[in-house]
């Protein structure tokens, strides 16, 4: 079925795409983070607080771009099938 296929072939690249940002985000902060040490947000080193709070605040919000893009992926697929 093609449009089962097409709905894999979405919710797969979403799913990759979510994760190879938060992983490429991670991989920033520990590589940059002695660099971002110099600079300061809310009386601590910028470097230190995006490992310790910064990344974990951008996993939850990239987690509901997620969930919303594939609520719509999926709301797509449901309406297809009924035309279909």
């Amino acid at each position: 079925n093609t449009v089962r296929d097409r709905h894999q072939l979405r919710t797969l690249a979403v799913a990759i795409t979510t994760v190879s940002v938060a992983l490429c985000a991670v991989a920033a902060a520990i590589i940059y983070a002695i660099a971002l040490n110099r600079l300061w947000f809310l009386h601590f080193p910028l470097g230190f607080y995006l490992l310790a709070q910064g990344l974990l605040i951008f996993v939850v919000v990239i987690t509901f771009w997620y969930v919303r893009v594939q609520e719509r992926i999926d709301h797509t697929r449901s309406l297809n099938e009924e035309i279909a």
